[in-house]
Order: C-alpha cells, then sequence, then structure tokens
C-alpha cells in the first residue's frame, strides 16, 4: 500500500493509524485544495482559529500539506526545513479523516489533479481550487487540470455548475430574469466587442463612472475602475485593455455603485440550498484606519443580514442542480452570494433606484473553492462543514451505487507506510 497522501489512497487504508492493519470498507472521498489565504494555524494576522476551535486534530496532519506563506507553495514542493500553515480547504479533509470513519479521504493538491486520480475515488469535492485558478497560473499543467475538471464525472460541483458562475454572465442572466436585483451591466462578448463600441454604449446608457471585471478570473485581476470624462480624454486607455485582456471571453461592465465602498458587502454562505453563516466586510477605502473591516453573527446590523438573505435565497434558485454521472439531481454544496448596497444616485436610463434609501443587490456568486473566513467566525465551522462534506458524500454514493447493481464487496487491505510519512505523523 502507498504512503496515504503520496497518491490515490487503497480502500482500508487508515491514515489516522499509520501502520495499522484495518479491514473497513469506506467511501473514498477526494478533496481538492489549493487554499493560501484562509489558514487556521498561526503566526499570522488576524483572529486565532484557537479562540472558536480546537486545533489540536491538526498535530498530526503531516507536513506537507501546509503551505509556506512566502512562497505560497505545499511544503511537499518546498526546500526541507521550510515551515508553513494549514488552511482550511486540507484542515476539514484532514477533520474528515479522523472524525469519520466511514469515509477515507485523498487530499489533492493542484500539481497532483488529475483525470485519473479525481477517478479513482468514489466522489471528489472541489474545495480550495478551481478553474480561475488554473486561468490565474496559467502554467504548462492547467490543460491538464482543466480536463480533470471538465471530464470527470464524480466531481462536484459539477462542470456544469462550475460554468455555470464562473462564466458569469449565465448567472448573472438567469437572476436578471428571475428579478434578483443587480447593478446596471453590459455584457461584452470576445469577437463581439470594440473599445470604441462599448464606450458608446455606456454613454448611451448614461453612465458617468463604471467598473471593467472578466468572466473565468480571480482575485480582482482586470478589475477597473472608470470615468466616461477620462476614457474619452485617452482613448488608449480602453484600447489597452482590450489588448492586455484578449484572451478573456467577457468583459462585465457595470456602472459605478458609489456606496458600494461605504457600505458592509455582506456575503452569505449556503449549502443544500440553505443558509449557513455569513460575514460582512467594508473596503479599506471606506474606513477610518484604512483597513478592510469584517464582522460576522450578529455584529451585522439586521437590516444588511435580512436583505442579504433574501437575495442570496432568490439568487441561489437559479442554478442548476449538480447531477450523478446516473442523471440523479442533488442538491448544491457550498454556495457564496455576495450582496453589496447602493445610497447613492445613479444615472443609468433603465434603473430607477432611490437615491435616498438602501438598495441592495447581488453582487457576485461564488463556487464551493471560494474563501470560508473561517478564524472571523464567532464558532468553529470546521465540524459544521465536515458534517455537510461527509453527509452529501454518502448521498452522492448511494445514488452513484443504485445504477451499478449489487455493490461488490470491497477487499481489506493492509497498510505499510514508509518511514519518512510516519515520522511526521504523531500516534493518534
Amino acid at each position: 500500500c502507498r504512503p496515504y497522501g503520496s497518491g490515490p489512497p487503497q480502500r482500508g487504508c487508515s491514515a489516522v493509524c499509520p501502520g495499522l492493519c484495518v479491514a473497513m470498507p469506506a467511501i473514498r472521498v477526494g478533496f481538492v485544495c489549493g487554499k493560501d489565504t484562509d489558514f487556521v494555524e498561526h503566526p499570522g494576522t488576524g483572529p486565532l482559529y484557537s479562540n472558536i476551535g480546537d486545533p489540536s486534530f491538526l498535530s498530526d496532519l503531516p507536513d506537507k500539506w501546509r503551505v509556506d506563506p512566502v512562497s505560497h507553495e505545499y511544503l511537499m514542493d518546498c526546500e526541507p526545513g521550510t515551515t508553513g500553515q494549514v488552511h482550511c480547504d486540507a484542515a476539514l479533509a484532514w477533520y474528515i479523516q479522523k472524525k469519520y470513519k466511514d469515509i477515507e479521504v485523498d487530499i489533492i493538491t493542484p500539481e497532483e489533479l488529475s483525470l485519473k486520480r479525481l477517478r479513482s475515488n468514489d466522489v471528489n469535492f472541489t474545495v480550495g481550487y478551481n478553474a480561475v485558478n488554473i486561468s490565474v497560473e496559467n502554467n504548462e499543467s492547467g490543460p491538464r487540470k482543466l480536463q480533470a475538471f471538465k471530464q470527470a464525472a464524480n466531481i462536484f460541483p459539477t462542470w456544469e455548475i462550475e460554468d455555470f458562475i464562473l462564466y458569469k454572465s449565465k448567472y448573472m442572466k438567469a437572476c436578471m430574469e428571475a428579478g434578483v436585483p443587480m447593478a446596471p451591466t453590459i455584457f461584452a462578448f470576445k469577437g463581439r466587442r470594440s473599445p470604441t463600441q462599448l464606450l458608446k454604449q455606456i454613454k448611451a446608457r448614461g453612465w458617468k463612472t463604471f467598473v471593467m471585471k472578466q468572466s473565468e478570473s480571480g482575485f480582482c485581476l482586470g478589475f477597473l475602475k472608470l470615468t466616461v470624462e477620462k476614457c474619452e480624454a485617452d482613448p488608449e486607455i480602453l484600447t489597452n485593455y482590450f489588448k492586455d485582456y484578449a484572451h478573456c471571453p467577457e468583459f462585465i461592465v457595470q456602472e459605478a455603485i458609489e456606496g458600494f465602498t461605504r457600505n458592509w458587502e455582506t456575503r452569505c454562505f449556503w449549502f443544500n440550498g440553505k443558509f449557513l453563516y455569513a460575514i460582512a466586510n467594508m473596503a479599506a477605502v471606506s474606513t477610518q484606519d484604512q483597513k478592510e473591516h469584517i464582522i460576522t453573527g450578529d455584529d451585522i446590523p439586521k437590516e444588511f443580514l435580512e436583505a442579504a438573505k433574501k437575495i442570496g435565497e432568490q439568487a441561489i434558485k437559479v442554478l442548476p442542480d449538480m447531477r450523478t454521472p446516473g442523471g440523479k439531481p442533488v442538491k448544491n454544496i457550498l454556495v457564496r452570494t455576495d450582496i453589496g448596497c447602493s445610497d447613492s444616485q445613479l444615472h443609468d436610463r433603465d434603473t430607477h433606484w432611490d437615491p435616498t434609501k438602501k438598495t441592495f443587490f447581488l453582487n457576485e456568486i461564488e463556487p464551493s473553492s471560494t474563501t470560508y473566513f473561517v478564524r472571523w467566525l464567532k464558532f468553529d465551522c470546521i465540524p459544521l462543514y465536515a458534517k455537510l462534506y461527509a453527509a452529501k458524500a454518502r448521498e452522492i454514493y448511494k445514488e452513484m451505487r443504485k445504477g451499478h447493481g449489487k455493490l461488490k464487496k470491497r477487499p481489506a487491505t493492509s497498510l505499510e507506510c514508509n518511514a519518512a510519512d510516519a515520522k511526521r505523523v504523531k500516534k493518534a
């Protein structure tokens, strides 16, 4: 049997107690990880996870799944002696491995991701890495990893859901048709756009200030705030933007909402279509100390939370259900809705929000690989997510097996881990 975590796990192997021979059939569940901004171990800035949860379950986590805060690489790819932190995606997977005996976890890091690896598991979840990361990295392994996401029938969310969210116009148009409030928007599609045409459209809508975003992108890459006046004075601004991002399938162009930066943006987390929790953040440009502020729980103003939950619930209804390889629909795993607030005058000819009142609107929908804000919460969300993902793995696996007749008995295997891994792991 191969060392746990060095490749697809063997059925019946125990990662908790290396060297222990067990005969326990388990559902093999892969977790595609890759986070480097949502750590649960310190040193670091911000609140401590230990203030809300017990991090002792991470004491025997092999170091290779920790991330170097400087290079943002997993320690398995760093020089010997490099130290790092575990982030919430790997922490969640490890928690499930230790607490749920009917599930055998396979932690898959970005460069280990392949169609073969995904197919070696019964079920896979994307919790810290997706097609946006592949697009941003733009390296040689990208095509292989994208193929894995697109062709694996046992990965969730399915590619249909990922594409529906990442190709922003798909969910945005669906939300608009469903009456979900959104900022005035123009879609500029590749092959059908030009700087002069876009500026003409913007002026026809009456906008004074606007923002440029991109589909299949993240981390604010390609975000730009401009004025019509500035673009008219210097046409090269838009011309250069179109050249620099010619590869992007679509630009999302919206009238700038001035109140967006001075009000809380409320982010709601949903699983199986049900509300879990919310966090709210305010941009650094709007705070006295010029730092981003984050609040959670009952610190979120009631008006903001209630509006965010109402709009978020509307928005997630436009998302298609996930489907098993046999076509059975199952409810979506984690989805995040980001709700903004406008309290100022808009100039769009077709939008009539009252500038004297707060108007809440959907800013974005994020898939399961989004930031969880684990350390900022007032409760420990790792056990909550572990319970939800474990239950979802069982649900999906059960549906997948229905079309395969009687489930064959899985052979027990004897685990012999190598010395290098064993030394990294404390006796459970």
